[in-house]
């Protein structure tokens, strides 16, 4: 799945996950399809002021990431606020039988941590630790293939690097608007 589609599916849980507040909201019409709905949404300048905002990478062993923001919202915007990265691994798939290198492997995760329902005149974060990304070799029957290494083979010398991050917000109420602030502007983020 690429960044656009992922920020799209961060976007629609967002919204979703919005309109389960207590305030009454109409459904705004957006184009659809067979699969399901498609938005489209623009980064809205004037929606807040981002003073600053940056995620790095706190662990290349684990691939722990940590990311602070400074969000001025003075029209105290009813929002909903995430940060969220992408981070590669690299890592080896060893036989745990006799210790020998069956292939090397190299995925992209996202971690993501939200917050729902903020209305405040300043939004900051120092140092929020995203949880842990997870790279999976314990699924099992058809989910088997998702595995991070195929066969009976096992996960070994991860080594973790940050490709991407964003910290973002998305009206939840009104007329759907968001901002963000971005590592690049892949995505139509604010950039420094």
């Amino acid at each position: 799945m690429s960044n656009r589609n992922k920020r799209i599916a961060a976007i629609t849980m967002a919204m979703g996950l919005g309109a389960c507040s207590e305030s009454t909201t109409a459904p705004t019409p957006g184009n659809s399809n067979s699969s399901g709905m498609l938005f489209t949404l623009v980064a809205d300048p004037t929606l807040v002021t981002f003073n600053s905002a940056s995620c790095s990478l706190s662990s290349a062993a684990t691939g722990a990431v940590s990311c602070s923001w400074n969000i001025d919202n003075p029209a105290l915007n009813p929002l909903n606020l995430w940060a969220e990265a992408f981070v590669n691994v690299d890592y080896e798939c060893v036989n745990p039988k006799n210790g020998r290198v069956a292939s090397t492997e190299q995925r992209q995760l996202r971690t993501l941590k939200q917050y729902f329902g903020l209305s405040d005149a300043s939004l900051t974060g120092a140092d929020e630790s995203l949880p842990a990304p997870q790279l999976m070799n314990d699924y099992t029957g058809k989910m088997k293939k998702m595995n991070a290494c195929s066969g009976n083979t096992v996960p070994q010398n991860l080594s973790w690097s940050l490709a991407y991050w964003d910290v973002s917000v998305v009206t939840t109420t009104g007329t759907l608007r968001m901002s963000c602030f971005a590592s690049d502007n892949s995505n139509g983020c604010f950039t420094n």
